[in-house]
């Protein structure tokens, strides 16, 4: 048995179909140094199967582990990654492993070759006796499971003489999942034993770590490398605090020491075609191109990914974390544990409904409980939209359409409708004023659309006051579908428009919400609203801790895939004792507060829209005083896509009636129902006079 001092029961056990014995224990690991008791100076030979490991774990292990010659076999189920990014910068790294496989001492096994995925964690340890140890449990070989965390992995261990049938079948499960994967480095050991020359070998290594061997654009895994080392700077990383909190008890998150001359840097070798661009995009910022390498501080990428793609660089780090890194050489950790305390928590939504509020206080409007409701509704999304690519790994395995269920935001309204402050309050919640502006709508084309797919972010880029005819239909409908990997983070996406309600293939795809309301043109109303959405609140912090504690679900009862974010808002309300607003949109605000549906019964009403039946259809026929383009057009858009309505001039056929019998908040009555009712009354007085 081992000195682990976590073990929790040990035990001799016997298997009575052979008859043979072994010793079984069974522990507890909560350090690094409790799982090592087990990697003893006799070991002659590892065999592991780990989901994820570092390639710094193992070298630990061979170089204080085992035997002179001990031989390590690794074979990594994590085939959402590719390995060489994990040595990029790391040149000394790499060329010692692969010293070590041409040695036949390392071997590494990837299953992401073969497009299969491995959860198992199996450890085979021979000793020089003879003897083995089996472990079987949760542990690792990476830097969390063997770092300096103090994660919790049970296992469980079986002492053996090293030729039992236990031993066998231990052996066929390592058989088992090797075979699934292919060798590590094996192209590289070929390349290296035809060059003798010491420079040239390091050149070789250094191109084979660079090298491009992903299906993603030049463009896209450029990006790509340019987050992974900005997620690997040992920088200092600040919170958002509350200007009610007090700043030292909360900015607490220190990775190290922000250097004043901290520089990427990245090899553009393999990126030919990119080199050209990337060299004019770089000209305004801190950055240069010498030879071919990119040199740029931390802000400066994050600066030139703004401005090039509409967002920031913004990631998940190892330990699940939403990072954000600044163009001010900042990075801001997102995802913060919400406080014991209420009072915190209260004074954040507070600040949060007095900006809902503006529209009681600014604004103009008929339907203020719903406009404020889908105020509420884009906050949600904009607080959901960082997690997207989250859902797109659990729907892609589910086979469900990416850019259906995970829907962009579309805002449309009047001019001084609120519609860009919106989007302006939201980006200073998810980066503390860092980030303010959404992108031009001018700016919106077919090929910046889809050049948003390489930013390789999860910050959410918005483009406003667009002309819905600028939103290419075809590049926006297969915007994530047919792009979308485990390599790239793709943004969400979100549009603003004035009074304009896109095309129905587009309304599909879209969650979309309209602002009915027009604040007043004043330096007094511009100013508390100004001031009300600059303040420092770290709300969106606290939701993050909460999300990443969350599953992504299935809806199986509805398809609202912001229903958990609304769920996280309702318990920020319950941790802070504070009653929820009656204008919260428990359900889609788009669907419980359809201003649309107002709009069609204020025009009944009016008498401005006449019903009448023709060939199973039912056919709204408007005044002829109304806008073909403008306003009938917005009638027809604003219907549910169940009725699948269809315009002509004045008229707009609806071809499913019973999708809007219950949508009109008025019952339906043609001009033939009128007439016969006209009759039956004539009649029923007529016969009561006679």
């Amino acid at each position: 048995m081992t000195e682990n001092p976590n073990t929790i029961f040990d035990s001799k056990v016997q298997f009575n179909q052979t008859n043979e014995q072994a010793e079984l224990e069974l522990a507890t690991l909560k350090t690094r140094n409790n799982f090592e008791t087990y990697f003893t100076d006799d070991i002659t030979h590892i065999q592991a199967i780990t989901y994820s490991d570092s390639p710094e774990t193992l070298l630990h292990i061979l170089d204080n582990t085992g035997t002179n010659d001990l031989k390590l076999e690794v074979v990594i189920g994590d085939n959402t990654i590719d390995y060489r990014k994990k040595l990029r910068g790391k040149n000394q790294l790499a060329t010692r492993l692969e010293k070590l496989q041409r040695q036949n001492q390392l071997k590494i096994f990837l299953t992401s070759k073969n497009n299969n995925e491995v959860h198992t964690k199996l450890y085979i340890l021979h000793h020089k006796d003879g003897t083995r140890t089996n472990i079987l449990g949760s542990p690792n070989l990476s830097e969390q499971g063997w770092g300096n965390s103090r994660q919790k992995n049970a296992i469980a261990t079986f002492h053996t003489s090293g030729n039992q049938a236990l031993d066998k079948v231990f052996n066929s499960w390592y058989r088992e999942h090797r075979e699934y994967g292919k060798q590590f480095m094996k192209d590289l050991s070929k390349q290296i034993e035809n060059t003798d020359d010491k420079t040239q070998r390091e050149d070789v290594i250094h191109a084979w770590i660079d090298g491009r061997n992903t299906s993603q654009t030049e463009e896209a895994e450029f990006e790509q490398n340019i987050t992974d080392q900005l997620q690997d700077l040992n920088v200092d990383k600040l919170n958002i605090v509350g200007e009610w909190e007090d700043p030292d008890t909360t900015v607490a998150i220190t990775d190290g020491n922000l250097s004043p001359d901290l520089t990427i840097n990245q090899s553009l070798d393999g990126f030919d075609n990119y080199i050209t661009d990337l060299r004019e995009e770089t000209r305004s910022i801190d950055a240069s191109i010498n030879g071919t390498t990119l040199r740029a501080s931390p802000g400066a990428i994050s600066e030139h990914s703004k401005a090039k793609f509409g967002a920031p660089k913004m990631w998940f780090d190892s330990k699940d974390n939403l990072i954000l890194q600044t163009p001010e050489d900042i990075q801001l950790d997102l995802t913060r544990k919400p406080p014991n305390k209420p009072e915190p928590i209260n004074k954040a939504l507070q600040h949060l409904e007095e900006y809902f509020q503006t529209a009681d206080r600014f604004g103009t409007s008929g339907y203020k409980e719903s406009v404020k409701a889908q105020m509420w509704e884009a906050l949600i999304w904009f607080f959901w939209a960082p997690f997207i690519n989250k859902y797109a790994a659990v729907y892609r395995e589910q086979g469900i359409d990416l850019d259906k269920y995970l829907p962009s935001l579309y805002i449309y309204g009047e001019p001084d409708s609120g519609k860009g402050t919106l989007a302006r309050y939201a980006f200073h919640l998810l980066s503390d004023g860092h980030i303010t502006e959404p992108e031009d709508g001018d700016t919106l084309t077919t090929t910046r659309l889809r050049n948003v797919r390489n930013v390789d972010s999860n910050f959410p880029v918005v483009f406003d006051d667009i002309d819905p005819n600028d939103l290419d239909t075809e590049a926006f409908l297969n915007f994530r579908q047919k792009h979308w990997t485990q390599e790239i983070n793709i943004p969400a996406l979100a549009f603003i428009s004035n009074d304009t309600l896109p095309r129905k293939r587009i309304q599909r795809r879209t969650k979309v919400l309209n602002l009915d309301i027009q604040f007043e043109d004043t330096h007094h109303a511009a100013k508390y609203i100004h001031d009300l959405t600059e303040r420092s609140n770290p709300l969106f912090t606290w939701f993050a801790h909460l999300f990443t504690d969350r599953e992504v679900i299935m809806r199986s009862d509805d398809s609202d895939t912001l229903a958990e974010a609304r769920n996280i808002f309702k318990q920020l309300y319950q941790m802070a004792d504070r009653p929820l607003p009656d204008y919260f949109p428990e359900q889609p605000a788009e669907k419980e507060h359809d201003i649309g549906r107002r709009e069609w019964e204020d025009a009944y009403s009016g008498q401005i829209v006449d019903f009448t039946r023709r060939n199973g259809n039912l056919i709204a026929e408007f005044d002829e005083s109304l806008s073909v383009y403008g306003s009938v057009r917005q009638y027809s858009r604003s219907l549910p896509k169940e009725a699948r309505p269809r315009q002509d001039g004045h008229k707009i056929k609806i071809r499913d009636e019973n999708a809007v019998k219950n949508w009109f908040p008025f019952e339906i009555k043609t001009k033939a129902d009128q007439n016969n009712n006209q009759t039956t009354e004539s009649n029923g007085l007529l016969s009561r006079l006679l």
